[in-house]
C-alpha cells in the first residue's frame, strides 16, 4: 500500500496528547493532489458475487486485547507518562511489520487504572505508585489494550500468547541518543522528539539503538465472529438514509485545486450519473436524493471549503452539524498522527450511526474517540476504519459501501457487514479495512438475532438433535423436522441454529410450519465458517405452534460442505 499519511499541513493544535505528545505536526493520509480515476460503483452491479469475492475478504483480522509490559528509564516529572509514550514506538513497530496494530494509547495518558508498576516483586496501581520511592518505578504493565491481528499474527492467537516488539527504554531521549539514525527516512517529515515514536526503525541499517523486547501478551480473545448486518431497521425507522461525505483538504495548495475538491466534485458527478437528483439550495455543501422502494436515499457532500480537516477549528460548527444530522458519516482527510481531539469534541445524538474513517490508522487513533462521544454504547454505533495508512479517497471507500447499501435496500436488506467489506476492500484493494462494533448487532433480514437464546419464564423450547449433512451444490437440499405436542398461540417463535459449513455463503435456509414458509438465511456471510445464531422470526408471531416444523438447508454452490448440528424453535406464548 502507498504511504501518503506524513504529507506536512500547517501547524495544529494540540488536543488529547497533551504533555507526550505536544508540538506535533499535522500529517495527512489521503490521496496526492490531482483527480481522482475509477468507475462509477452507483452504476456497477453490486450483488453479492459469491466466492470470488473471497480473495478480497481474506485475511480478515481478528480484535482482541493485549497487555504491554517494559522497563524504562524516565526523568521523573514524565513517569506517569512514560508508559504510554513507549507503547507508541511499539505500535509503531508493530505495525511496520504488517501483521499487527494496536489501538493507539494517547487516551490512556497517565492512566490511574490501567497502568501498573513492579515494585518490590508486586504490582501496585499507578495512583499508588505516586506515594513511593519514584527511583523504584522501572517496570510497569499497560491492561488491557485493543488490538488487530491480521494474517500470521492472527494464526494460533490465544490468551496467553506472546508478542514482542523492540522498543527503547528511554523514550524522551531518543533524538539527542540516535539523531536520525533509528528513525525512518521521510521527507514529509521534520525529525524530532515528539514525532520519534512515530518514525520509530530500530531495524534500519546503521541504528545501534539500545532496545528491549516489550512483551505484547493476548489477556482476552472475542468471541468468533457471527453473521451481521447494519442496524437496518433503525437506519430506515423514518422513512429515510442520510450519509455525509466531509472531503479534507489533502495537499498544501489551494483549496480550488486540492485532490479533495476533486474528489468532491466526482462524487457530485457519479451521484447525478446514478440518478440522484440535486436539491437546491442545499443547507451545506451539496445535496443529492433518491427514493429507493419506500426509503428516500439523501446524500450530503462537503467540499474542503466547508470543512478542511481535523484542525480546521474555523469550521468546526460544520463538523458538528454533519455529525449532529447524519445516520452514516464518512471522513475522508488527515489523521492528524491522532493528535487532533476534533472526534472527542461534538455532541453525538442518540440515533444510530455508521463512522466511515478514511484518515491514516483509523482503529488506532479515533474508534475510541467516537465510541467514547456515543456514551460507550456500540448499541449506536458501528465504525469502519483502516489499520494502515489509507491509500484510497471516499470515492474508493465511502462511494461501494453506500452503493451497497442502495443495492440492500432494494433486495431485502439481505446484505452482511461482510459483503459491505467485501465491496470495499475490492475497490481499495486490500484487507485492512473492518467494522468495530458490529458483532453485537441485532438485526437480520429474517428477524432480530438478540432474543431468545436461553429460554425464560414460560418460553418453550423444542430441539433436533439428528445431524443433517448438507449435500454440495443440490437443489434438493436436505431437510429435517421437529414434531411440537404441545398446542398454544405464540407471542414469539425464534429459531436456534448450529451449523458447521466451509462458505456458509453458499446457504439457503427456510423453515415451513403449517402452511408458512419464511426464509431464514439467504447466501449471507460469505466466507463465514459455521452458524450459531438465535433468530427471531416475527412471521410466526401469533401462530399455533403445534405440529410439523420443517427445516430445509441448501448448498447452492460447489465446492463446500457441511452439517446441521442441531437445531431448536422457542415459542413464548
Amino acid at each position: 500500500m502507498t504511504n501518503h499519511g506524513a504529507t506536512m499541513e500547517n501547524t495544529m493544535r494540540i488536543g488529547t496528547f497533551g504533555l507526550a505528545f505536544a508540538a506535533l505536526f499535522a500529517f495527512a493520509c489521503s490521496g496526492q493532489p490531482g483527480e481522482p480515476t475509477g468507475e462509477n460503483p452507483f452504476l456497477q452491479d453490486q450483488s453479492n458475487e459469491g466466492k470470488a469475492d473471497t480473495n478480497y475478504v481474506n485475511p480478515d483480522g481478528i480484535e482482541v486485547e493485549v497487555d504491554l509490559e517494559a522497563d524504562l528509564e524516565a526523568p521523573t516529572y514524565k513517569l506517569a507518562d512514560a508508559p504510554t509514550m513507549l507503547g507508541q514506538f511499539a505500535l509503531t513497530y508493530l505495525r511496520k511489520h504488517g501483521e499487527f496494530y494496536l489501538e493507539s494509547l494517547a487516551e490512556a495518558e497517565g492512566s490511574e487504572s490501567r497502568v501498573e508498576w513492579k515494585v518490590d516483586g508486586s504490582w501496585i496501581t499507578a495512583a499508588a505508585a505516586r506515594n513511593v520511592d519514584q527511583s523504584k518505578l522501572t517496570h510497569w504493565r499497560l491492561r488491557g489494550v485493543n488490538a488487530v491481528l491480521l494474517n500470521g499474527a492472527s494464526a494460533g492467537a490465544a490468551v496467553g500468547k506472546v508478542f514482542t516488539a523492540k522498543v527503547p527504554r528511554k523514550p524522551y531521549s531518543t533524538m539527542a541518543d540516535y539523531g536520525a539514525k533509528c528513525a525512518e527516512d521521510d521527507n514529509h517529515i521534520k525529525l524530532d522528539q515528539s514525532v520519534y515514536w512515530y518514525l520509530w526503525d530500530p531495524e534500519k541499517s546503521g541504528c545501534a539503538a539500545t532496545t528491549q523486547d516489550m512483551t505484547v501478551t493476548v489477556s482476552k480473545m472475542f468471541p468468533v465472529a457471527k453473521v451481521t448486518y447494519p442496524e437496518y431497521d433503525q437506519l430506515v425507522a423514518d422513512g429515510k438514509i442520510t450519509a455525509v461525505i466531509l472531503f479534507g483538504k489533502i495537499g498544501e495548495g489551494s483549496v480550488a485545486s486540492d485532490s479533495g475538491m476533486y474528489a468532491f466534485k466526482r462524487m457530485a458527478t457519479w451521484l447525478t450519473d446514478a440518478n440522484f437528483t440535486e436539491i437546491k439550495p442545499a443547507p451545506l455543501g451539496r445535496r443529492f436524493s433518491k427514493q429507493l422502494q419506500n426509503v428516500t436515499f439523501e446524500i450530503d457532500l462537503y467540499s474542503p471549503a466547508d470543512f478542511e480537516g481535523l484542525g480546521d477549528y474555523g469550521h468546526f460548527d460544520n463538523f458538528q452539524k454533519a455529525i449532529s444530522e447524519h445516520e452514516i458519516v464518512a471522513y475522508d482527510g488527515h489523521s492528524m498522527l491522532g493528535g487532533s481531539d476534533f472526534f472527542a469534541r461534538p455532541q453525538y445524538p442518540s440515533f444510530y450511526q455508521i463512522f466511515l474513517y478514511g484518515g491514516c490508522l483509523g482503529y488506532e487513533y479515533y474508534v475510541s474517540h467516537i465510541i467514547n462521544g456515543k456514551g460507550g454504547n456500540w448499541d449506536k454505533v458501528d465504525i469502519l476504519s483502516s489499520v494502515v495508512e489509507v491509500s484510497a479517497d471516499a470515492n474508493q471507500y465511502a462511494a461501494p459501501l453506500l452503493a451497497k447499501l442502495i443495492y440492500a435496500v432494494d433486495h431485502g436488506y439481505n446484505v452482511s457487514w461482510k459483503d459491505l467489506l467485501v465491496a470495499v476492500r475490492k475497490s481499495v484493494g486490500d484487507s485492512t479495512f473492518g467494522v468495530s462494533g458490529a458483532s453485537g448487532n441485532c438485526y437480520s433480514p429474517a428477524g432480530s438475532q438478540c432474543g431468545g437464546s436461553q429460554p425464560t419464564g414460560e418460553t418453550k423450547r423444542y430441539d433436533s438433535t439428528q445431524p443433517l449433512s448438507i449435500p454440495d451444490n443440490d437443489p434438493n437440499g436436505v431437510s429435517g423436522a421437529i414434531g411440537v405436542p404441545d398446542s398454544l398461540t405464540a407471542k414469539s417463535v425464534s429459531l436456534v441454529l448450529d451449523v458447521d459449513h466451509t462458505y456458509v455463503g453458499d446457504l439457503t435456509i427456510t423453515l415451513t410450519h403449517s402452511d408458512k414458509t419464511v426464509t431464514v438465511w439467504k447466501r449471507a456471510g460469505g466466507a463465514q465458517k459455521g452458524i450459531d445464531q438465535t433468530i427471531a422470526l416475527p412471521d410466526f408471531a401469533g401462530q399455533e405452534i403445534k405440529g410439523t416444523w420443517t427445516l430445509k438447508v441448501v448448498d447452492g454452490a460447489s465446492m463446500d460442505d457441511g452439517t446441521v448440528r442441531t437445531w431448536a424453535i422457542l415459542a413464548t406464548p
